[in-house]
């Protein structure tokens, strides 16, 4: 009986030993590197120092990252100088564009609740635009014009 269990704890130790004898490391970047008789592997992660040097080798303490730059997307859009008036309002709302509009203009008037009371687009190349306000009731609201990924939000009163 004895004999059984100290062969079931000697196999557990050995197995145990054995499924150490490798370190897996699961990382979206890094690398292995053999020189001056030492082996290094390394993931992505922060520099952490100070550094080892010597003429043909350097190591660091941590881990290592590199950035690489492979393309830009480019998303530049112009900014939109606006004028939004009058404000209070009874009638109408006017909304001027500096420069005529090289892209649509998507605007939504809702109220401080969220409640969507008006939307509609403003083409490409306006530059002044109206709107009745008349059927909605008098209070606060909020304005939102969105042009690509850009947005601005006005505060308007109605009378």
């Amino acid at each position: 009986m004895k004999r059984s269990i100290f062969t079931l704890i000697a196999i557990f130790i050995a197995l145990s030993a054995s499924s150490q004898n490798k370190q897996d490391v699961i990382a979206s970047a890094g690398g292995y590197n053999t020189a001056a008789g030492i082996s290094i592997s390394w993931t992505l992660g922060e520099t952490i120092i100070p550094n080892f040097t010597t003429p043909t080798l350097i190591l660091t303490h941590g881990f290592q990252y590199q950035v690489i730059v492979t393309s830009i997307e480019e998303n530049i859009e112009a900014l939109v100088t606006v004028k939004v008036f009058p404000n209070p309002v009874s009638d109408n709302i006017n909304i001027r564009f500096q420069e005529p509009l090289d892209k649509e203009v998507n605007v939504v008037l809702i109220n401080s609740q969220g409640k969507v009371f008006k939307s509609f687009v403003i083409e490409a190349t306006s530059v002044e635009h109206q709107f009745n306000v008349q059927d909605i009731p008098a209070g606060f609201y909020y304005l939102k014009l969105t042009k690509g990924k850009l947005s601005n939000v006005y505060k308007v009163v109605k009378l």
